[in-house]
């Protein structure tokens, strides 16, 4: 094990042990993770019994999802469900890959359209999806309003419809994106109910029950160290695996000359 590579792999059993980590995602869309960076991922969430979730390319992304199989990922995640027809492609790219094998699903609702198509959509969820997420940072630039942000009151207000709306379902409710410790003072502060009917809050890559975030001195801060060891121990790998192919540069710049 590479040694960015062992601090990432204890910062993974740090999370576990201390925060009651409930999993790490990696992304085929935004992050664009590649299938080495998802097997490595696996890897290590599997020596220490955390599930990994996989956030798929789109609604529909039949090759993501047959390599979720192959790599045996706890959950998936599609993003960008805008409306009831996004959410029946999902369930039935699943159904039609997966069959009847049971896997955790998750809506990710993140723009302004899936918001105005937030009903028809949770009223064709409910029964079939584990868990709906709402991802603040896309959701908020959607709007192109540069007064409406992550952290903005017209955002929270906008949660605690959607949270209530989501506790008279069986699913969960999480909330991600551009999540720092000013997001959790202002749910401990101003928004009383609605952090009580937040099941999970995520970071790009961790998710922590949201009673951890709110009490736990530091879940931010932890949960975003993973993300940079993340970051570094891929750069490390990277520069293993291509620092043999740069040393031989220098021989074929002398056979150029």
């Amino acid at each position: 094990m590479y040694s960015l590579e062992k601090k990432l792999y204890e910062q993974l059993c740090f999370l576990r042990d201390v925060y009651d980590l409930q999993g790490i995602k990696a992304e085929f869309e935004a992050e664009g993770s590649s299938f080495r960076d998802l097997m490595r991922l696996r890897r290590l969430t599997s020596k220490v019994g955390v599930k990994l979730y996989l956030k798929i390319g789109g609604v529909e992304a039949i090759r993501d999802i047959k390599d979720a199989i192959e790599i045996d990922v706890d959950g998936l995640i599609a993003p960008m469900v805008e409306s009831k027809f996004g959410a029946k492609k999902f369930y039935d790219s699943i159904l039609n890959i997966y069959g009847r094998h049971e896997i955790h699903t998750t809506l990710n609702i993140e723009t302004k359209s899936a918001i105005e198509n937030f009903d028809e959509i949770l009223e064709y969820a409910n029964g079939k999806f584990n868990n709906i997420t709402i991802g603040r940072s896309d959701l908020t630039a959607s709007y192109f309003d540069e007064n409406i942000k992550p952290d903005s009151d017209f955002t929270f207000e906008l949660l605690k419809k959607v949270a209530l709306k989501m506790d008279a379902t069986d699913m969960t409710f999480t909330v991600g994106g551009s999540v720092s410790a000013r997001t959790i003072e202002i749910l401990d502060q101003k928004y009383q109910k609605l952090k009580k009917l937040i099941y999970k809050l995520e970071t790009r890559k961790v998710i922590l029950p949201t009673k951890i975030f709110l009490e736990k001195e530091n879940a931010i801060k932890e949960a975003l160290k993973f993300e940079e060891l993340y970051i570094l121990s891929k750069k490390e790998f990277s520069d293993m695996q291509i620092g043999s192919e740069l040393s031989r540069l220098t021989e074929l710049k002398r056979r150029l000359q």
